[in-house]
């Protein structure tokens, strides 16, 4: 089963998210929670320690790992458009009373170049989980 919390700001997202997420994650199943609020708080509204929030790195800004998938570096503007994801989130994810938590980040636009690349790996592992 797959569920998407999507709506207006302010309404109560993640807290029914986290709901959600620890309930599942309480009956046995396997529960991924995917944070793509560039405000990411889903890790602290299940109840994970901030400690290990904080030591969480967002998948948007984990440079090396997306120029490795993407094939992408400063001197060349050609990449991968279909990079491998699927193991992205056992593989950064947190565990922590049964739900895996992935906090995808978001891209810093403003002055910051091409963000191509991360966005593709943003776009990969969204259709990724749904598909």
């Amino acid at each position: 089963m797959k569920i998407a919390v999507t709506g207006k700001g302010g309404v109560g997202k993640t807290s029914f998210a986290a709901t959600l997420a620890r309930v599942f994650a309480e009956t046995g199943r396997n529960v991924l929670a995917a944070d793509a609020d560039p405000d990411a708080n889903l890790g602290l509204a299940l109840g994970f320690p901030e400690d290990m929030v904080d030591s969480i790195e967002p998948i948007s800004k984990m440079r090396k790992m997306i120029e490795e998938r993407t094939g992408t570096d400063k001197d060349n503007t050609f990449y991968v458009l279909n990079p491998k994801v699927n193991d992205i989130p056992d593989k950064y994810g947190k565990l922590y009373h049964g739900v895996r938590l992935l906090l995808l980040g978001t891209v810093d636009t403003a002055g910051g170049g091409c963000v191509c690349p991360e966005n593709t790996i943003l776009k990969r592992i969204i259709s990724n989980l749904v598909l």
